[in-house]
């Protein structure tokens, strides 16, 4: 033992070997986890190349396990191969999309056994998940501050960055209008929106993509948890379909 060793030994008791030091400083990188599933949620089962094959609802889910059925009024699912892969979209709690990879562990006409889920990272899809609505709501032009002029329209689906639009009349890019959207039991939001994009759909009208002015952010909030809840407001239809009548 030093001088030093002997005047200070509590600072040199334990001796660190450089290459522990070296270890240490290391950092393993994070691995990616699972998002909170419930029943309920609206999830889309598809091919790795993105085609869809199948939507619809949580029926159970547990650890790396769910179990997914029709939604009202679906059809049957399509059946898939018993231990191939298959990837998952649906969105969470803040409507931000996410990927998983699962394996299927039962397929059937009416339900959808998905196995061993891991995290699917994917850069190419949108921020913020669209929530499919395909409802009527009311379009204004700006300059129409008393709302005496409305132009009735779809709403095909809305996320809290924008959303698309189905009408019979042509509108020009770079229009601003004004969305008043009342969905379910929650109060109306009157949303301004640029429209960005126009594709005409034959005898079907036109589709407008609709990109909305900068939300506050009481404003986000508020639409986030609206899209949320009317995405698994479905539970209680599909429980009671589950028993009722053919």
């Amino acid at each position: 033992m030093g001088i030093f060793s002997f005047l200070f030994p509590d600072r040199y008791d334990v001796e660190v070997a450089p290459a522990e030091t070296e270890k240490a400083a290391v950092l393993e990188p994070e691995q990616p986890s699972l998002p909170t599933l419930s029943v309920g949620m609206a999830i889309d089962v598809m091919e790795e190349s993105g085609k869809v094959l199948n939507d619809g609802l949580i029926t159970e889910c547990k650890g790396q396990e769910l179990t997914l059925g029709r939604k009202p009024g679906a059809l049957s699912f399509r059946l898939s191969e018993i231990g191939s892969t298959l990837f998952i979209r649906g969105c969470d709690s803040r409507m931000t999309q996410f990927y998983l990879r699962a394996r299927v562990a039962e397929s059937t006409r009416t339900v959808i056994k998905l196995s061993d889920l891991e995290p699917e990272v994917r850069d190419n899809h949108r921020r913020n998940f669209r929530l499919a609505i395909n409802t009527p709501i009311s379009i204004f032009y700006l300059n129409d501050e008393r709302r005496e002029r409305p132009e009735k329209c779809t709403l095909v689906d809305i996320s809290t960055e924008g959303c698309c639009i189905q009408t019979e009349y042509l509108h020009g890019e770079g229009e601003v209008i004004v969305l008043k959207v009342k969905l379910d039991e929650y109060i109306a939001m009157d949303l301004v929106g640029e429209i960005i994009r126009v594709n005409d759909c034959g005898t079907n009208g036109f589709r407008c993509g609709v990109l909305f002015a900068q939300l506050k952010k009481e404003e986000i909030e508020s639409l986030t948890k609206m899209l949320y809840n009317i995405q698994i407001s479905n539970r209680r239809e599909h429980s009671r379909s589950e028993t009722g009548h053919w």
